[in-house]
């Protein structure tokens, strides 16, 4: 049986630099595998690629558009809006790249948007849960929906779900928002609990909403691979709570 899978942006970074191949991860994972994909986050990814000159910008740019088209023979899943709806399509990276930046101030505004809660405010509301990370990072999916969920005294009385259906019922563009809003949501309060906490910096918070958008667009697609244990077992909780078949393993076959 044909099987897909969706890499992570890590997963793109190791085979660009010839630490792994499509042939080892078919090896490591399933040789039922056909299919590769990408979505536009890994685009928004390679926004962050940094260079001294503009030229040699252009170089690491156009490498990252080739490894991405030549591992996924441009299989790229687009999301359409507002309905959310997710198609699978062939399109060039380059293409999905510039189509992105053409509204060169979404991206900023997106950073400014997940950064809205401190880190001192994040310490004090795990303060206030008193959820023991070292144990939580122990737990099974479904166990650490119900340690948070036990706590729901302390969050207005709501589940780890209901917080997040709370919140998207009074955002302005709440009706207009879908599962993948949802799986960021989910991403967020996870890492606010302390559940594999990314390790804070300035690009942490943006990082984790393209987490969460990876993991979103691999719910299409029979595996996620990803060497980002932090994303691999929040993803593994999302798809818990979403009842997602997706296999989240890393490129040598581990959970």
């Amino acid at each position: 049986m044909k099987k897909a899978a969706y890499l992570d942006n890590n997963i793109f970074v190791d085979i660009e630099q010839n630490s792994l191949s499509t042939i080892e991860l078919m090896k490591n994972i399933d040789h039922n595998i056909t299919d590769f994909f990408y979505s536009a986050s890994h685009l928004h990814e390679a926004n962050e690629i940094t260079a001294k000159t503009n030229s040699e910008l252009k170089i690491r740019l156009e490498k990252r558009f080739r490894t991405i088209s030549s591992v996924t023979n441009n299989n790229y899943l687009f999301q359409e809006l507002p309905s959310n709806k997710v198609y699978k399509l062939k399109e060039e990276p380059n293409v999905v790249f510039d189509t992105i930046n053409d509204v060169p101030f979404a991206q900023n505004m997106m950073k400014r948007m997940v950064n809205t809660v401190s880190e001192v405010q994040r310490a004090e509301f795990r303060k206030q849960l008193n959820i023991d990370p070292m144990r939580i990072n122990n737990y099974s999916p479904k166990e650490v929906i119900e340690q948070i969920n036990s706590k729901r005294d302390l969050i207005g009385g709501f589940s780890l779900v209901g917080m997040i259906e709370k919140a998207i019922e009074f955002h302005p563009q709440g009706k207009e928002m879908g599962l993948h809003n949802r799986f960021a949501g989910i991403f967020e309060m996870l890492d606010m609990v302390g559940y594999w906490k990314d390790k804070y910096n300035e690009k942490s918070n943006y990082a984790r909403l393209w987490d969460a958008s990876h993991c979103h667009f691999s719910s299409y697609c029979d595996y996620f691979i990803s060497n980002d244990k932090r994303t691999r077992n929040k993803a593994k909780v999302v798809f818990e709570i979403y009842r997602i078949e997706t296999k989240v393993l890393d490129s040598k076959g581990n959970e």
